[in-house]
């Protein structure tokens, strides 16, 4: 997965920039985690416990996106995705589904938490 970190000077704020489809764990970075590092240490503390097996699931529910990580992947989801309406979207919708709903492996997310507490730790 590729990324890229920037900060906003006129905003002081951090930004993830990240492909399309994983544009949801983006926002999610930005928005739901920012820089908490005892939510980021909570978080680390979780991906030991399930990647020794100790663990099937770990969950953190936020104000507009939940985080979902299992023993395989990580999975940040918007809120409203996991209402169901009963109606399926219609073709030219779909785009939008990369803005509410990302899914990577559990590796992969683990580099980029860590990436991502480097970055502005350092700043």
């Amino acid at each position: 997965m590729d990324f890229e970190f920037r900060k906003d000077t006129l905003t002081d704020t951090y930004r993830v920039i990240i492909s399309m489809e994983q544009m949801a764990l983006g926002n999610w970075f930005q928005g739901t985690l920012g820089t908490d590092k005892a939510t980021i240490a909570l978080i680390q503390a979780e991906l030991d416990l399930l990647k020794s097996r100790q663990k099937q699931e770990y969950r953190l529910i936020g104000d507009e996106m939940t985080l979902t990580l299992t023993q395989e992947d990580a999975c940040v989801c918007a809120n409203s995705e996991l209402i169901d309406f009963g109606e399926e979207l219609e073709d030219d919708m779909h785009f939008y589904d990369a803005e509410t709903v990302a899914v990577c492996g559990l590796e992969d997310f683990e580099v980029l938490l860590q990436a991502w507490l480097r970055f502005f730790s350092q700043r």
